[in-house]
């Protein structure tokens, strides 16, 4: 089964690869790099990551796109399925590089603004999902104590689910490499699910999507040298998100995805607790982070550097999708 996934593994690798040494030394040039405004005072100086080349995800998007679209037309079976998740990706890819772009000519930390940010995310969901109404697409949650077979409910919950994933991405992209290496994890789970399930041309996207990342992780990793931006976390997290619709396992994201679910949770439970009490429950938020600040012991005294977090973290998301595969594959 390893020639269903591998060369276009490796082909994806080797054009990301050069794709994104192409695209940091073009960002460089007409100065498409990060503002980064927090500084010692506020939490884990990351003052230095200023002017930082941003959008990377971009290239590896691109190359999975044109790898795929290629693939499709000589080899591919066009199925439905695997066009959802790309488009999802894409569409997500849109908004993301809006918000960058915001970002980046405006000058602020802060990009595209709430509501109309979320409503460019509801709408790319509606868009993905509409796709699978092309197909022959069963539209039944398997929520694993009920199965639930309504197009109104499966659309709703998409959206939800598209909205949800890709916010919990981005909120794990805030150290060097540690959104990278996540997703390839995620999406590696995927694509053995998709192998056992017979579904190749998902188990194609998927390896264009692994390669791609681990071609930019060579550029991504401490101390990055370009960033993926939300152009890229969005999509990625979007992508993940159909991944486990389509296959008809949603609820696996919950365990393939329990990092960037602790993420998200971290950020929930901190904004709440200040909001309301005027306390904060981690050291900082996102809860790598936290961690960055004050290590395990979450003492300032003995900050982690990023490589420790890094490992940690990859290390739970590992542990997490094995044990998915393991025990309910």
């Amino acid at each position: 089964m390893i020639e269903k996934w591998l060369p276009e593994l490796l082909i994806a690798f080797l054009v990301s690869l050069g794709g994104t040494y192409l695209l940091k030394n073009w960002f460089n040039k007409i100065k498409f790099q990060q503002l980064v405004i927090r500084n010692s005072e506020k939490g884990p100086d990351h003052q230095a990551k200023a002017g930082t080349p941003t959008m990377g995800g971009a290239g590896f998007i691109l190359t999975t796109t044109i790898l795929f679209v290629i693939k499709q037309i000589f080899f591919g079976s066009m199925n439905p399925t695997s066009w959802a998740i790309l488009l999802a990706i894409l569409l997500y890819a849109l908004v993301g590089g809006f918000d960058d772009s915001v970002k980046i000519f405006e000058k602020r930390d802060e990009g595209f603004r709430f509501l109309p940010k979320l409503f460019a995310e509801i709408l790319a969901a509606l868009v993905a999902f509409s796709l699978l109404l092309l197909g022959n697409f069963d539209f039944v949650l398997h929520l694993g104590f009920v199965n639930i077979q309504n197009v109104v409910i499966f659309g709703l919950f998409t959206i939800i689910w598209l909205v949800g994933w890709s916010n919990s991405v981005n909120f794990s992209d805030g150290l060097d490499g540690l959104a990278t290496g996540l997703t390839v994890i995620a999406y590696g789970a995927y694509l053995i699910v998709a192998l056992k399930q017979g579904n190749y041309d998902v188990v194609a996207l998927n390896a264009l999507v692994i390669g791609a990342l681990l071609g930019f992780f060579v550029w991504n990793q401490n101390p990055a040298k370009i960033f993926m931006g939300d152009t890229g976390s969005l999509a990625l997290g979007a992508g993940l998100a159909m991944n486990s619709l389509v296959l008809n396992i949603e609820w696996s994201l919950l365990i393939i995805g329990l990092v960037f679910m602790l993420e998200t949770l971290s950020v929930m439970i901190q904004v709440g607790t200040y909001h309301f009490f005027k306390k904060r429950v981690f050291l900082m938020a996102p809860i790598h982070h936290a961690f960055e600040k004050g290590g395990w012991r979450m003492d300032p005294k003995h900050p982690w550097n990023e490589w420790q977090v890094d490992t940690l973290f990859w290390a739970v998301g590992l542990l997490a999708a094995i044990l998915y595969l393991v025990i309910w594959l």
